[in-house]
């Protein structure tokens, strides 16, 4: 929809909420007047309650699990998938699944709930903070790492997506330089209000608020010669935040895009509020509105995938009961398998979204897909994430499997080990956020925890990327 027709719909606000959002694989435009290099992205998605491991994993017959080994994905069938990782074997080229890491610090992490635990956990790769109202961390999250080096001062930092329903809602994924959590947009509207408002539905408000910033600065400039230097330096950092709100503030007023989706709200099913977020990060990466966005995904109904007539309860009903009832970990499965679906659709959009370099808004964007938990039982010990894109760093195209060897050790149900540990953890997860780290030139050698000691007093050194995935 070009500028002149978004116009002419903002000009009756009422009717917003109900226009539907255009099809996936419509291409958005690029920035107006801009070409050449394109930027690098980072999208991370997070959902719920982990993976039921032994329907995810891909062990093909004869391999040795006491050894490292690696598959080629694009040798690969599409019976030879696993069901979960069938959605995916379209782009099985950008793929790289990871088999062998653990949420293993999260295993050491100080009493709390586990879900709370693992979400800051996954994410920060640092221990988290129960002290205050809402669960926080003691470091940033990658993407708000990864924000705070590529992203353009006159735009977005980043955006904290949801997609969520009447059930629990998507996971915290993203953490300040102050471990405090940062808050999700869920609402469609909203989100684009956000995006496109400044530009193309601007609010009277906007001339006062520049007016109020200068009027300040005016102030702070006529009173910093008879301020002490401590005051002056904390109103100068003061200021330099107000100055980058009043960049951005001016950027995004002047943000051209030759073609952007149509606002959208109450949509009422939650692949079509998943899809209308897909459209709305396809069209802030093509317009480089942001070049860093985190969704997290909430439960979706039973209905959705088939598991109704057991429960209306994801989490009670079914994930915690995965290692109890075959019927709840194959309901499990059906539900990963449809969040499968939802990113390969996501995938498949960003593929259609041509960039300024010539190539695919999918070709210089980083896909981290993983979530809060191992599995739905609350484990940690089988973390499976999978990096989509990014092959200016990563070998994709692989199944990458790594037997668990690291001396921290796992809590697992009975069924699993009498004594309800196992003695070893895969790598922990700090490896995968050092090499994301990499592959966006951050220049980080780790993230998170560096070193922990296992709880037989084993030190384990959590720094540096992942061995052999570049």
């Amino acid at each position: 929809m070009k500028r002149r027709s978004f116009l002419k719909h903002l000009g009756a606000l009422g009717v917003l909420s109900g226009i539907p959002g255009f099809g996936l694989g419509r291409a958005f435009g690029q920035v107006s007047g801009v070409a050449g290099e394109a930027p690098r992205r980072l999208l991370v998605i997070g959902h719920c309650h982990g993976w039921p491991y032994q329907q995810w994993k891909i062990h093909p017959e004869g391999v040795d699990g006491s050894s490292p080994w690696a598959l080629d994905l694009n040798a690969m069938s599409l019976d030879d998938f696993s069901a979960p990782l069938r959605p995916l074997h379209p782009f099985r080229q950008r793929l790289l699944a990871l088999d062998g890491l653990s949420l293993a610090t999260a295993e050491l992490d100080m009493d709390g709930n586990r879900h709370d635990t693992g979400w800051v956990q996954a994410w920060t790769g640092s221990w988290a903070n129960f002290s205050g109202g809402d669960t926080g961390s003691t470091a940033p999250s990658i993407d708000q790492i990864a924000a705070s080096v590529i992203a353009r001062a006159d735009r977005l930092p980043s955006l904290e997506l949801s997609v969520m329903d009447a059930l629990e809602p998507g996971r915290p994924i993203a953490y300040g330089r102050n471990g405090i959590r940062l808050p999700m947009e869920s609402e469609t509207l909203r989100v684009w209000e956000r995006l496109f408002g400044p530009s193309l539905a601007p609010s009277s408000l906007d001339p006062r608020q520049k007016s109020v910033l200068d009027f300040a600065y005016g102030e702070y400039a006529a009173m910093a010669p008879d301020l002490d230097n401590a005051q002056r330096l904390k109103l100068e950092a003061h200021f330099e935040l107000l100055a980058g709100l009043r960049e951005r503030l001016d950027g995004m007023a002047k943000l051209a895009c030759t073609d952007v989706p149509e606002p959208v709200s109450s949509l009422p099913s939650y692949d079509q509020r998943f899809d209308a977020m897909s459209e709305l990060i396809g069209a802030a990466f093509s317009c480089d509105i942001t070049r860093v966005v985190s969704l997290s995904l909430g439960e979706m109904p039973t209905a959705n995938f088939g598991a109704d007539d057991i429960t209306d309860d994801v989490h009670k009903g079914l994930a915690h009961e995965i290692y109890n009832n075959p019927s709840k970990h194959q309901a499990m499965t059906d539900y990963l398998t449809l969040h499968g679906e939802q990113v390969a659709r996501l995938v498949s959009l960003l593929e259609n979204i041509p960039d300024i370099d010539g190539r695919t808004v999918m070709d210089n964007t980083l896909i981290v897909w993983g979530s809060e938990l191992a599995d739905g039982w609350h484990g940690y010990r089988h973390y499976c994430p999978v990096i989509i894109g990014g092959d200016w760093h990563f070998s994709t195209g692989k199944y990458w499997y790594r037997p668990h060897e690291t001396p921290i050790r796992m809590l697992v149900p009975a069924s699993i080990s009498e004594n309800g540990y196992t003695d070893v953890s895969g790598l922990p997860h700090q490896h995968l956020l050092t090499s994301i780290a990499e592959a966006m030139d951050l220049g980080h050698e780790s993230v998170g925890l560096k070193h922990v000691q296992g709880q037989n007093g084993d030190w384990v050194d959590t720094s540096g990327p992942l061995p052999e995935v570049t």
